[in-house]
């Protein structure tokens, strides 16, 4: 480990002269070529003979997916695809080299970084922090996002002011010896609670981000929705109901040394295509040639490409053998300290509860769901990845949570083939293949409400990326106590109480048709018959039913029920069931008191 340290000590150092000599033009002469102190609050945008490219490039015979297969392998940066249309991250010259690619025409391009001056980060950073730590400022780059150092002392931080509720563990260590893996467990009574053993009574949710390096947006996604959590227990309902039943996992950085050197590369050079601010993979440069990776940062980097290097169908399609190409797999399943230690923390966290056969479905009681979130696409994807033309055995739930999901974020749904490309040796692949559990792979969406930046965006972004994206989160966790039945069933989209004196209308929502519009193998909605709730006791607790009275009929309906109030204010749950008999995810309510 200590060579390996000495080797990033190096790497760090030389960032600067090989990002500037990587296309043979002096750094000095390009006009974001910022002179900073490491961590320094700064950057700006590249000269326009230096800018990255979201190219669009179509089909001319309409099959996007043999397209964007036929682009992969080649080397270029597919970051998404709308149907026909594949979009290639690249420069100048990489447009042209597509104008020449048989089958294919350009039909556009924009900026895939923003232009213009960052702005600096924001003089208060309380909106997104816990109200306990209102006032403290954490180090960052690129106009808000915060660096790693500010994670690890976030995480500290929280655990410190918030031990009843989480618990920081570290579950191994970077490739470079330099930084911990961290996760962290967000829980009522977290204390007791949050053991790496997965005989637990309490359902179980992992959230986990920025895999890959230049993907931003993840991780303060993630700080996001750990802040909400956080500030809303024992005010939001919903979210005061999670945090009593379920352990909530989030590991905010998969990849921290290749996240450093992102954060380096923007403070001090930019985002134009030479910029280490495109690193994607972690820092293991021991299969790279002697030298280094010659050409360009963005197209030409040494690493490991972490979602490729999963043991599960390890080596197949979208995965790379070149070891400067993006998606390069690694000399060996697993090999990578990160996926290993991502692959322990699974088995530590949830049951195996699907066979070993590759068409053994997961039983319909399996607990359990899984979330690791990319950029910059708009998908929802869901197992398997590293076949289109296989389905898994537990395709039909899987597909009907992936559509919950996208009701939220109005992302694309389906397999990765299905939606942008084959890939094998992925996270998700690997934790449902291993363990049955409920594994997603999201894409958030690069242009974030009119936000540019592909891998990059302003962090004026954020708001809407969290607006978009947090509701999505609640309902995977409130779904993951048994996500192949509650997905199954009506979502709760509403739920509010009124009235005065002794007793208290509660009245819901419920809709069996909340499935997102976009994507492949949508599932047909059923008429909502009944609804329920339970006062005081959820019902994996043993709680009482009590019938709703339904108003109207058809996949969407609304339901009522008069609730005594009580001595102190208590929880109610609600929950509808469709015409096929499956109850959807228990949504709370506060029941005031009299």
């Amino acid at each position: 480990m200590h060579v390996r340290r000495n080797r990033w000590n190096a790497r760090r150092t030389v960032v600067a002269a090989v990002a500037a000599t990587a296309t043979g033009i002096a750094l000095a002469t390009v006009p974001n070529a910022v002179a900073a102190s490491p961590g320094a609050d700064v950057g700006s945008s590249p000269a326009a003979s230096h800018l990255m490219w979201n190219v669009a490039v179509r089909a001319d015979d309409g099959n996007g997916l043999a397209l964007a297969t036929l682009l992969n392998t080649a080397g270029y940066d597919v970051i998404s695809r709308e149907g026909a249309i594949v979009h290639v991250l690249g420069s100048a010259s990489t447009q042209a080299r597509l104008d020449a690619v048989t089958g294919a025409t350009v039909v556009g391009r924009q900026a895939g970084a923003p232009r213009g001056p960052i702005p600096k980060a924001p003089a208060s950073q309380d909106d997104v922090l816990p109200r306990k730590l209102d006032g403290k400022m954490y180090p960052t780059f690129f106009g808000g996002y915060r660096t790693v150092a500010a994670y690890h002392k976030f995480e500290s931080d929280l655990v410190n002011k918030y031990p009843n509720l989480v618990r920081k563990v570290t579950y191994g260590t970077s490739f470079t010896g330099d930084n911990p893996l961290i996760a962290m467990c967000l829980t009522a009574g977290a204390k007791s609670s949050c053991q790496l053993d997965p005989d637990v009574t309490k359902a179980r949710f992992l959230v986990m981000t920025q895999i890959h390096a230049r993907e931003i947006a993840t991780s303060e996604t993630a700080w996001r929705f750990m802040t909400r959590l956080i500030d809303g227990y024992k005010k939001d309902a919903q979210i005061t109901s999670l945090l009593k039943s379920t352990e909530i996992w989030v590991v905010p950085e998969v990849n921290p040394d290749g996240i450093e050197v992102v954060q380096d590369g923007i403070t001090q050079h930019g985002t134009g295509y030479e910029s280490p601010a495109w690193q994607r993979k972690n820092m293991d440069q021991e299969q790279a040639p002697a030298g280094g990776c010659g050409g360009t940062w963005a197209f030409s980097q040494s690493g490991v490409d972490l979602n490729r290097n999963n043991t599960f169908h390890w080596g197949g399609q979208g995965s790379s053998s070149d070891p400067c190409e993006q998606e390069f797999k690694g000399k060996a399943a697993g090999s990578e300290p990160e996926d290993s230690a991502l692959a322990t923390l699974f088995r530590q966290l949830f049951k195996d509860q699907r066979g070993s056969g590759a068409g053994d479905p997961a039983p319909a009681d399996t607990t359990g769901a899984m979330v690791t979130i990319h950029t910059v696409a708009g998908l929802v994807m869901l197992p398997w990845s590293y076949d289109s033309t296989v389905h898994a055995p537990n395709d039909a739930q899987l597909r009907s949570m992936a559509f919950r999901q996208n009701y939220y974020n109005h992302y694309t749904a389906g397999q990765s083939g299905e939606v942008l490309y084959n890939a094998a040796g992925t996270s998700d692949d690997l934790a449902y293949s291993d363990l049955g559990i409920a594994s997603f792979t999201w894409e958030l969406d690069g242009t974030g409400a009119g936000c540019q930046g592909e891998f990059h965006p302003l962090y004026s972004c954020m708001n809407a990326y969290e607006a978009n994206n947090l509701p999505g989160l609640y309902y995977d966790a409130a779904a993951a106590r048994a996500p192949y039945q509650l997905s199954l069933g009506p979502t709760t989209t509403s739920v509010s109480t009124s009235g005065s004196g002794a007793k208290v209308t509660v009245t819901m929502a419920a809709s069996d048709a909340a499935y997102g519009s976009s994507g492949v193998g949508k599932p047909a909605a059923q008429n909502v018959t009944a609804a329920r709730i339970f006062v005081g006791t959820p019902p994996w607790d043993g709680g009482t039913p009590q019938a709703m009275t339904i108003h109207g009929s058809g996949t969407s309906v609304t339901a009522t029920a008069d609730v005594n109030k009580g001595a102190k204010r208590v929880l109610a749950y609600v929950q509808g069931q469709d015409s096929a008999g499956n109850w959807g995810p228990a949504v709370a309510v506060w029941i005031p008191k009299a």
